[in-house]
C-alpha cells in the first residue's frame, strides 16, 4: 500500500487553519472562556455566561503565542478605548521567552552572515543574553575587536507570525459583527496597524536603518544609538555596537555613580519630545531597558524595533490642538477630537461641556504642578463615555510620552516635563510663521485657486442658473446644521472682519506675489459684496 501524498497549496493551509482554531478553542476552554468563544463562533451556543475577565484573557493571549502576546501590548497602549482595569492587565503581557539553543540558530546565523561564525567573530557567547518571542540576542566581538551585540530571529518565525496574523483578522471580524463593543474598537485598523508594525519587527534591517536616520538626528543633543555593520546585517540578523554604561533599569547603581542623573532626565526629555515634535519619526518605546547611561556621562537608545512616525498633517493637528486648549477654545478641541475619531454622530453640545470643565481644572494650575498622566487619564474617560477613538498613531505618541514621564520622575520626582515643552512651543510657534513655511501655504492656496479656475466653466453655469431663477439651493447635513448652530451661540467673531482681512493679507502680497495679491482681493471683494445684500 502507497502512502498518501501530503497535501499542498490552499487546502493543505486551510486543513492547518482548522486544526489552529481547534487548538485555540481547547485554550478557550482552559481559561474559562466558553462563553466568549460562543459569542464570537468559535463553539456551539453555550450556557455559560460571557465572562471576558481581564485576567483570563491575558493568560489566553499568552498560551496562544506571540501573536497574540503583541496583540496584547498594542491593547494597552489603547487607554481611550479600554478601562483601566484592561489596561493594567494588558500592560502585564510580557515578549520574554526562553532562548533558543545555540545549535538551533547557527545554521541560520552563518547563512544570513555568509560563511562561519569563526570567520568573522574572536569570540561568540553561546548563551543568549536576552530573548523575545521575534529574535534572540547575543554577544560577540568582531575579528577587529569591536564588542557587538548579535540579534537573530527566531527560526520559522515567520510562518508561525503569518498563520497566526490571518486567524487573528478572521477572529476579529467575527466579533465585530457579533459583539458591539468590539467593533467600537475599530479592529480593521487596528489590526492594519498591528500588521505593519509586526513587518517591521520581523525585518531586522528596519531596526538598523531606524537607529541609523534617527541617530542622526539625536546626536545633535548629546544622544547616542548603536552604529551597526551593514555588511554582514539583514532581514534575518544584525549586528550592532554593544553601548557600555548603566542600564537606566538599575537605577541604584547609576545613582552610586558620578553621572548627572537630573542632567540625563533632561536630556532623555528632550530627545524624546524633540523626536516626536520636530523630527517626526521617533523611538516608539523608550522604556528604561532601552536606555543606557554610557560610560561618558552620555545617554544611549537601543532597540529601535517600534518605532513611530508623526506626519507633518499630523503635527499641525497637534499644534491647532494645544492652540485650541491653551485659548480655551473649546469648540476648536471638539473639531480636532471629532476629525480624529471619523467625525461621528455625538453630543457635541456635552462634549464641549465636558472638555471645557477638565481645560478649566488645569486652567489655574501652575505649570510644574502639572500631572501629564492625570491629564491623559482624564481625556481619555472623556473619549471612551464619548465613544470617540484615537487614530493608531497618535495612541503611539501619547504611549510614547507617558513612558517618558514615568521614567524621568523615577530618576527625579520633582522633575517637570511640561517645562520642556516651553521651547519646544517656541521653536514650533516660530515655524509657523516663518517665510518658508507662509510660502508653501501661499502655494497651497495658489493651487487651489488655479483648481477653481479649471471650474470656471461649471461655476460661470451656476452663477448663470442662479440670476435666471433668483434663489440658490442650501444643502447642510443635521450634523453641521447642529454644528453651526453650536458656533453660533458661542461665537463672538464679527463676520465683517473677513473682508477686511483677506484684503490687508492682498495688500502685504502684492510686492511679491502681485496675482495671488489679485486674487485675494477678488476674494474680498466679493465676500463684502454678499453681506451687504444679506444685510439688506
Amino acid at each position: 500500500m502507497t502512502d498518501p501524498v501530503p497535501m499542498a497549496g490552499p487546502e493543505a493551509e486551510a486543513l492547518k487553519e482548522r486544526d489552529r482554531f481547534a487548538q485555540i478553542l481547547v485554550l478557550f476552554g482552559r481559561h474559562g472562556l466558553k462563553g466568549l468563544a460562543a459569542r464570537l463562533g468559535l463553539a456551539l451556543n453555550t450556557e455559560e455566561p460571557l465572562d471576558a475577565r481581564p485576567e483570563a484573557v491575558v493568560a489566553l493571549l499568552r498560551d496562544i503565542g506571540p501573536v497574540a502576546v503583541k496583540f496584547g501590548q498594542i491593547l494597552a497602549m489603547r487607554s481611550d478605548l479600554l478601562e483601566p482595569e484592561w489596561i493594567g492587565a494588558l500592560s502585564k503581557l510580557q515578549d520574554r521567552v526562553p532562548p533558543l539553543p545555540f545549535a538551533s540558530v547557527r545554521p541560520l546565523i552563518e547563512e544570513a552572515i555568509g560563511g562561519p561564525v569563526e570567520s568573522f567573530f574572536s569570540r561568540f557567547d553561546d548563551v543568549a543574553i536576552a530573548a523575545g518571542s521575534i529574535a534572540q540576542v547575543h554577544a560577540a566581538t568582531l575579528l577587529d575587536g569591536r564588542e557587538v551585540i548579535v540579534k537573530v530571529r527566531r527560526p520559522g518565525i515567520e510562518r508561525i507570525v503569518d498563520a497566526d496574523l490571518r486567524l487573528l483578522r478572521r477572529l476579529a471580524r467575527v466579533a465585530e459583527r457579533r459583539i458591539p463593543e468590539i467593533a467600537r474598537l475599530k479592529p480593521d485598523e487596528l489590526l492594519r496597524h498591528f500588521a505593519e508594525s509586526l513587518d517591521r519587527e520581523m525585518d531586522l534591517s528596519a531596526e538598523a536603518r531606524a537607529s541609523d536616520a534617527i541617530g542622526d538626528y539625536l546626536k545633535r543633543f548629546g544622544v547616542r544609538t548603536a552604529r551597526f555593520d551593514w555588511e554582514l546585517s539583514g532581514r534575518r540578523v544584525n549586528i550592532q555596537e554593544r553601548l557600555r554604561g548603566f542600564p537606566a533599569s538599575d537605577l541604584e547603581a547609576a545613582r552610586r555613580s558620578t553621572i548627572d542623573l537630573t542632567a540625563l532626565a533632561s536630556t532623555y526629555a528632550q530627545a524624546i519630545l524633540r523626536m516626536i515634535v520636530i523630527n517626526g519619526h521617533f523611538h516608539a518605546d523608550p522604556h528604561p531597558g532601552n536606555v543606557f547611561f554610557l560610560e561618558d556621562g552620555t545617554l544611549g537608545l537601543i532597540d529601535f524595533g517600534a518605532v513611530g512616525t508623526l506626519l507633518p498633517k499630523r503635527r499641525e493637528e497637534l499644534v491647532r490642538l494645544g492652540l485650541a486648549i491653551a485659548s480655551e477654545d473649546t469648540g476648536g478641541v471638539v473639531d480636532i477630537l471629532m476629525l480624529w475619531a471619523g467625525d461621528p454622530d455625538v453630543d457635541r453640545v456635552r462634549l464641549e461641556e465636558a472638555l471645557a470643565e477638565l481645560i478649566d481644572r488645569f486652567s489655574n494650575v501652575l505649570l510644574e504642578q502639572i500631572d501629564l498622566t492625570d491629564i491623559f487619564q482624564r481625556v481619555f474617560a472623556i473619549l471612551r463615555d464619548f465613544h470617540l477613538a484615537l487614530p493608531p498613531d497618535l495612541a503611539l505618541v501619547l504611549r510614547t510620552l507617558l513612558t517618558a514621564e514615568g521614567f524621568v520622575r523615577r530618576i527625579d520626582p520633582s522633575f517637570d516635563i511640561t517645562r520642556e515643552l516651553a521651547p519646544l512651543a517656541k521653536e514650533l510657534m516660530r515655524e509657523r510663521i516663518s517665510p518658508a513655511r507662509l510660502r508653501g501655504e501661499a502655494g497651497k492656496l495658489f493651487a487651489a485657486l488655479g483648481r477653481a479656475a479649471l471650474s470656471t466653466p461649471s461655476l460661470v453655469g451656476q452663477i448663470e442658473k442662479v440670476a435666471r431663477t433668483g434663489s440658490i439651493t442650501v444643502s447642510i447635513a443635521p450634523k453641521d446644521l447642529e454644528r453651526l448652530r453650536a458656533n453660533e451661540r458661542g461665537s463672538r467673531s464679527n463676520p465683517q472682519l473677513y473682508p477686511a482681512a483677506i484684503g490687508i493679507s492682498a495688500a502685504i502680497l502684492f510686492s511679491s506675489e502681485p496675482i495671488m495679491a489679485g486674487l485675494l482681493a477678488f476674494v474680498s471683494v466679493a465676500l463684502a459684496v454678499m453681506q451687504r445684500v444679506r444685510r439688506q
